[in-house]
């Protein structure tokens, strides 16, 4: 007798979010994953412009894959072996420099091109362009979105827009976040002036965060603005900051972009987890790559 399928919603279209929402499918489930943006990704987003004229992915944040603590380095082989089995992720080992606050010896670069084709080109996922702001268990077991769509499960990550939420006949729960608007960089150039350099979490003053990547015709370099310079135009991020990274004569293109996030800290996150255990809204840790697929490890099989 076959099993009926559930009916499960996946809020945010992350990678990792993504992976789990056709792991699920393969299983067998009915697979809904929410995505209020017109451009999919989440934070791994790439300009859809850059991939039609150039044919590669350009990414506009500055999202990278790297352990924490001592479980994550121990784990990241076991993972690199998944990601490339199942989804197609170009893995690469690397010397060049990642500047962040923990040390670790085997790095790697991590390519998702091949899987965003795959997930796109062929239209594997199904997607609701709808922002979810209230989820609720009912006594029934089913779990209803926005009170009017009904879900058997649904997977929530960490820093999604919902902030209201009702376990059955409980007291209704506030999950209290800051909306932040975060502004990014993004260059296209011949080369840049950093050598060996792949990513940092605390570059200078004015860039916190940055990141170098080489495609076939190009390096791109992608950095968050600090709060400092928020709401600078380009031209003057052009003309009076990023001499630092490459030559004039070297830039090809400079975009900015804004990202809309919901961020919760480490309190805010723990109520959220508390509020929904032992229901049908199963909290996922994204607050990095790494994290979340060992959170997810059992459900991945990885």
């Amino acid at each position: 007798m076959n099993k009926k399928p559930k009916k499960i919603a996946i809020i945010s279209s992350s990678p990792l979010m993504m992976m789990l929402a056709l792991k699920l499918k393969k299983d067998g489930e009915n697979v809904t994953v929410f995505e209020s943006s017109s451009v999919k990704g989440g934070a791994w987003t790439w300009f859809k412009d850059y991939l039609n004229k150039y044919k590669t992915y350009v990414s506009r944040y500055t999202n990278t894959i790297h352990p924490y603590n001592k479980k994550e380095a121990r784990f990241i082989n076991r993972m690199n072996k998944y990601l490339k089995k199942n989804f197609k992720i170009k893995i690469k080992k690397t010397n060049q420099k990642f500047s962040i606050n923990y040390k670790f010896k085997e790095k790697f670069i991590y390519d998702f091109s091949e899987f965003y084709k795959g997930v796109y080109a062929q239209n594997e996922l199904d997607f609701a362009n709808d922002f979810v702001s209230k989820i609720q268990t009912l006594p029934n077991k089913k779990v209803k979105i926005n009170e009017k769509m009904l879900f058997d499960k649904v997977f929530l990550p960490s820093f999604s827009g919902v902030k209201k939420i009702k376990i059955n006949n409980k007291k209704l729960f506030h999950s209290e976040c800051r909306e932040i608007v975060s502004e990014h960089i993004s260059i296209i150039a011949k080369k840049f002036k950093l050598k060996n350099f792949h990513y940092s979490q605390f570059f200078d003053d004015c860039f916190d965060r940055i990141k170098i990547d080489k495609t076939k015709n190009f390096y791109t370099l992608t950095a968050r603005l600090d709060h400092s310079i928020k709401g600078i135009k380009v031209s003057k991020l052009r003309n009076s900051y990023l001499d630092r990274f490459a030559e004039k004569k070297d830039i090809i293109d400079v975009r900015l972009s804004k990202y809309h996030n919901y961020y919760r800290n480490g309190q805010q996150l723990r109520d959220l987890k508390k509020a929904t255990m032992g229901s049908n809204i199963k909290y996922v840790e994204t607050t990095q790559f790494m994290c979340g697929i060992y959170s997810l490890r059992k459900i991945l099989n990885v």
